[in-house]
């Protein structure tokens, strides 16, 4: 555990001298980048893989049972579908590398133009989940390690436990009997109009985002709380307080800085969660987002379509590892600067 000097802020257990960058932490970095590549790679190649063991064919489901034989094989040559696995692939992933994901077969438009409102949708809905869920995590969890075993502890640790065991889909429900049937105060479902801006229709994001929110909001909570209670039988807390700091300025400069850096990844996985998890979320409350977008191209046997989907969320899961784990490494003082 970082070990600041009376008084001073322990971000990193550093004063403000001068330093040099670590040659150390850029090579980390720049190996973290790399390899974050590497798995954005692998995953594309194991996502393509799998989609061409879907059941049925793409061009006979964009045309229909009774299609005729010619414009179905028409159709195949059209998309590239006659041609070997490994040359469909490194079409379509440089393709992706330009920001090109093909077109739809059953519509024959582009790819990201029939799934750009729902990726945006999706997109207010994760981000302003996590907006709440950082600040919110961390209030909750160092106020219960501040009152451990006394009301507030318990008025927040009982309900993020009952929180963990139960599933999106149960927690949206009883969140719609709650403030859309007893009291009447939020529509039970999300049906968005396209031609309204989605700041005007907050209102239909608020059950879901709470409902991510009891989602990961307990995990995340739990951490918390767990690192600031081994912060604070710290003995450096324990000096600040017999030097007479005031509770605030050691909870702001030498319990915060402390429990951010361990609870990182935690917050990490959370936010990846976000980005798969809220499929379940929007079929609950039926936000047009990426989950009803997924769910109709595999139905319509629609390749690029879903494709693109899952890339999309797996270079986020990729992207919010790789931030975390920078800040891992910046927060980490015997990495971060090298003395001059």
């Amino acid at each position: 555990m970082n070990r600041a000097p009376w008084g001073q802020a322990s971000w990193g257990g550093i004063r403000c001298e001068e330093h040099k960058v670590n040659p150390q932490l850029v090579r980390l970095l720049i190996g973290r980048v790399g390899l974050s590549l590497v798995t954005l790679l692998a995953v594309s190649a194991v996502v393509f893989a799998a989609t061409l063991f879907l059941p049925g064919d793409p061009a006979r489901a964009a045309l229909g049972p009774r299609a005729d034989p010619t414009a179905v094989q028409s159709l195949r040559r059209e998309f590239g579908l006659d041609r070997p696995a490994v040359s469909q692939y490194a079409s379509w992933i440089s393709g992706v590398v330009v920001g090109n994901f093909g077109k739809s077969i059953p519509s024959g438009h582009p790819v990201l133009e029939m799934i750009r409102s729902k990726v945006k949708n999706t997109a207010f809905l994760t981000i302003a989940s996590l907006a709440l869920l950082i600040p919110l995590s961390f209030v909750l969890g160092i106020v219960a390690a501040i009152y451990k075993d006394r009301a507030p502890d318990l008025l927040i640790s009982v309900p993020t436990i009952v929180a963990v065991a139960l599933p999106e889909f149960v927690i949206g429900t009883i969140l719609i009997i709650l403030f859309a049937v007893l009291i009447n105060a939020l529509p039970p479902v999300s049906l968005l109009d396209g031609d309204e801006t989605l700041f005007s229709q907050a209102n239909l994001f608020v059950l879901p985002i709470l409902t991510l929110l009891a989602t990961t909001l307990a995990q995340v909570v739990r951490m918390v709380r767990a690192v600031t209670i081994e912060v604070l039988s710290a003995e450096y807390i324990y000096m600040a307080e017999l030097r007479g700091l005031s509770r605030t300025r050691i909870i702001l400069f030498h319990v915060f800085p402390n429990v951010v850096s361990p609870s990182i990844q935690t917050v990490a996985l959370n936010a990846a969660w976000l980005a798969g998890g809220v499929v379940v979320t929007e079929a609950v409350f039926q936000l047009p987002g990426i989950g009803s977008a997924l769910a109709g191209a595999v139905t319509n046997r629609d390749t690029p379509t879903v494709l693109a989907i899952t890339m999309i969320i797996t270079a986020t899961y990729v992207l919010i590892n790789l931030i975390s784990e920078t800040l891992i490494l910046l927060l980490n003082p015997k990495l971060r600067v090298k003395n001059a």
